[in-house]
């Protein structure tokens, strides 16, 4: 977040500030900014990857500069740069007074512009925020980014006292109203924050207890707000997510935990998560040279049925951006070649359905069984069988010893019942043998109280106690000797763990939800894996792993530190943390050798300072990486899972298309180029009842209808222009096509003319059938390359951009 002093010197005209301030905000555009100032003329300068795209970036700098004072700048001259030509490719002049005139003002950030009323004629989506820890201010700061032109972002906020710290710098300024200081659970409470206005509540506080009954209470008060929850218990979320509806739950500490753990692995995997029966990772990797899958092939073309492109760096590029787009950065004649870097994603696994069993199978298989069972047993089976359970018992002392106390009390039991039985008068079986019970029991006063009036011979009543003493003693020892096992057991892990890896190993500090989930990843990646905690109970945890107990710091001189790949630093002191990673870097150091530092914080402002102390290190803030998964829920969306790419963060995304979003009607192509998205996953239910279509990596000739599943790989600026129906407009071409020789095949070619370029059947047809003729068209440059690849195989054309 910019200083507020930064902000007005920005509003004022001072060009350093503009700069550092657009290329914040066009981060995720792949935009970088320079600025110059003469007078009242100001000079900005637009270096990208695509710069010929000039009516797409003088919008988007149109946006910013209305905020500017046109008092003290009148002229904006904007610049187009290609990435590393010092030459402008073009230059287009905007009149700032024009400007405010034409289009209030949408101030990027409050603090530049005097609050005044929303205006009517803007669509105001209202969101209620509860808890403003780390997790819930960065909540508010995301959700602040959905506000764009004619969209305005209306954020109230419920805190049970008065923050000291703000972790995000002019907090107070994103809020449209005072922080109301208060109990969310509060009925007078909610009614004065607005829910029933409210599109969605974030209940975000650290305490789940409070966050499930507010969740409750919201839901009463409004039917139709989305509940997105901060709560960690699973079967509860499952039950409240049938009962309450719209509602959806997370735990922050473990949305970011499979981000660390791949971190930490110090390989190309960046992230995985599920599809249905299907298992997806997200890979970077640099080329080698031969490569058959990449080494020589053009970028556009690498969008298989397995696996899809998802963002390039070229290894001959020496210019360095200030700013990435999270995908689509290579133009439509780009070729991958050795030393670059790309990263894709790819399907790793797929399950196969298995049809469930019906009533009559389970039947027929239950007396097959027990058919075999009998036939095994009539065949010697029962010696086998003996001789399995005699081994069973022999594998343990403490199985021997039970064994051996059962078989006492069984010989016991039965003496004290035949004695009794014999001598005394009038004894049912029945009695003799619940007293030789209470015999085994410690009950010989009980017994021989109540027949204290039968003549009871003094030698039965000397046997019978002796059964009662040795019984006793049998029954205590074999108490005692399974409670002694069952108390040791809480601590057998530390006795049976593996050793500690010798080397190329990952290190975990801190055990909590995190590091648990953190080493399970680990482990099903085979990755040798040492952990460090100061936490007792962790019964049931992996017994494959090693873990040492104590103080972090003593303990850390005992795991190979100076061979180890990583250290994963996910205790909740981040400055324990810090502390860690610097003795760590030193001991790399003194041996010349690197190891991989992955940081666990709470605040971005601390994650930010770490950067310049351990430039090598993977510094993630746990609440501003959650963040982003509760505010894409917040606008009813299903987030899957986040990963890090180009120093953003991406979330799997579905969506479930509705009527009137902004996707309805769309192809996958223009979704996915004009909104800077990368689709993974299209399913349609067909006209045919319980018939579904589905596809992963679809074709980007697919059209959206109301009613499809849809999954996306998308950054957070990428979820607000799909909420806002901020496209990108596609770019003019003119296709020129004449007569073919054969003309037997128009027909097709007018439908793949409308299927690649979204334009009507019935226009696309007629275009064919008038040849030699002219059409323009608006097309994506990824668009216009696929229909002329696919045309120009039947017809002579020509595709040409239109200025």
């Amino acid at each position: 977040m910019m200083q507020p002093d930064v902000l007005e010197l920005a509003r004022l005209g001072n060009p350093q500030a503009i700069a550092t301030w657009l290329n914040q905000e066009l981060r995720s555009e792949g935009v970088s900014v320079s600025v110059d100032r003469e007078g009242s003329r100001l000079s900005v300068g637009f270096y990208t990857d695509q710069p010929a795209d000039r009516r797409y970036l003088i919008d988007l700098l149109s946006r910013y500069v209305r905020v500017l004072d046109p008092q003290s700048i009148r002229t904006v001259n904007v610049f187009g740069y290609a990435l590393g030509n010092p030459v402008p490719l073009w230059s287009h002049p905007l009149d700032l007074a024009d400007l405010v005139e034409t289009s209030p003002a949408v101030a990027a950030f409050p603090s530049l512009t005097n609050p005044s009323p929303v205006e009517e004629s803007k669509q105001v989506d209202r969101f209620l925020v509860c808890g403003l820890g780390s997790l819930g201010q960065y909540c508010v700061l995301n959700l602040k980014k959905f506000a764009l032109r004619e969209f305005d972002v209306h954020i109230t906020a419920i805190n049970q006292t008065q923050p000291q710290d703000w972790e995000v710098e002019n907090l107070k300024g994103l809020l449209s109203e005072d922080l109301i200081i208060g109990d969310c659970r509060n009925d007078e409470v909610l009614l004065k924050a607005g829910i029933q206005d409210c599109r969605a509540i974030l209940l975000v506080t650290s305490n789940e207890n409070d966050n499930i009954e507010a969740a409750i209470a919201a839901r009463r008060l409004n039917p139709n707000i989305r509940l997105v929850v901060r709560s960690s218990r699973q079967s509860l979320n499952h039950l409240l997510k049938q009962q309450l509806g719209n509602f959806v739950a997370f735990e922050p500490t473990e949305l970011p935990a499979t981000t660390f753990a791949l971190e930490g692995l110090q390989a190309d995997i960046l992230g995985f998560f599920n599809i249905g029966d299907c298992r997806l990772q997200v890979v970077e990797q640099q080329v080698e040279p031969k490569d058959y899958r990449f080494d020589g092939f053009p970028a556009i073309m690498l969008n298989k049925r397995s696996y899809r492109l998802l963002s390039y760096r070229s290894g001959r590029d020496t210019t360095t951006a200030l700013a990435k787009r999270a995908f689509h950065q290579w133009q439509t004649d780009t070729q991958i070649r050795a030393g670059d870097t790309i990263a894709y994603v790819e399907v790793v696994e797929r399950s196969t359905n298995v049809t469930p069993e019906t009533p009559e199978t389970h039947q027929e298989n239950w007396f097959q069984q027990t058919w075999k069972t009998l036939q095994d047993l009539s065949s010697g089976g029962i010696k086998r069988r003996l001789e399995q359970a005699w081994r069973w018992i022999g594998a343990t002392q403490i199985r021997r010893l039970v064994a051996l106390g059962l078989v006492t009390a069984l010989l016991l039991g039965a003496i004290g019942t035949l004695l009794i039985k014999i001598n005394l008068p009038n004894m049912t079986w029945q009695k003799a043998i619940s007293t030789g019970v209470i015999l085994l029991l410690g009950g010989y006063g009980d017994v021989f109280g109540g027949l204290q009036n039968d003549a009871v011979p003094w030698w039965v009543q000397l046997v019978s106690l002796l059964i009662t003493l040795i019984s006793l003693l049998f029954v205590l020892g074999v108490v005692s000797l399974v409670a002694d096992n069952l108390l040791s057991s809480r601590f057998e892990f530390l006795r049976k763990r593996p050793p500690i890896p010798k080397q190329n190993h990952v290190v975990i500090v801190g055990m909590g939800r995190v590091g648990q989930r953190v080493a399970t990843l680990l482990r099903e990646f085979k990755q040798p894996v040492v952990a460090i905690t100061e936490q007792r109970d962790l019964l049931g945890f992996q017994t494959d792993i090693p873990i040492l107990m104590g103080e972090p710091i003593a303990e850390l001189e005992k795991v190979n530190l100076s061979t180890a790949k990583s250290l994963i630093l996910v205790t909740d002191d981040q400055m324990l943390n810090l502390e860690l990673a610097l003795m760590a870097r030193d001991v790399a150091h003194q041996l010349n050798r690197k190891i991989g530092l992955v940081i666990r914080t709470y605040g971005q402002r601390f994650s930010d300072n770490l950067v310049d102390l351990l430039p090598d290190a993977k510094v993630l803030a746990a609440y501003a990486l959650a963040a982003e998964a509760f505010v894409g829920a917040a606008f009813g969306e299903n987030i899957l899972g986040l990963f890090r790419l180009n120093e953003q963060t991406i979330l799997v995304t579905e969506y479930q298309i509705a009527a009137d979003d902004t996707l309805v009607g769309k192809l996958i192509s223009q979704v996915s180029y004009g909104y800077g998205v990368v689709p993974i996953f299209h399913q349609r239910e067909t006209r045919i009842e319980g018939d579904v279509l589905e596809a992963l990596m679809p074709s980007d000739t697919r059209r959206l209808q109301v009613g499809d599943r849809f999954i996306v790989l998308a950054s957070i600026n990428g979820l607000r222009r799909i909420e806002r129906g901020d496209i990108t407009p596609p770019r003019r071409w003119l296709l020129q096509a004449e007569k073919p020789l054969n003309q037997s095949f128009l027909l097709s070619l007018g439908n793949d003319l409308a299927k690649i370029s979204g334009c009507h059947l019935d226009q696309a047809r007629s275009f064919m059938s008038n040849l030699p003729s002219s059409l323009e068209l608006p097309l994506y440059d990824y668009q216009a390359y696929q229909l002329e690849q696919e045309l120009s195989r039947q017809i002579p054309l020509k595709l040409s951009l239109i200025e």
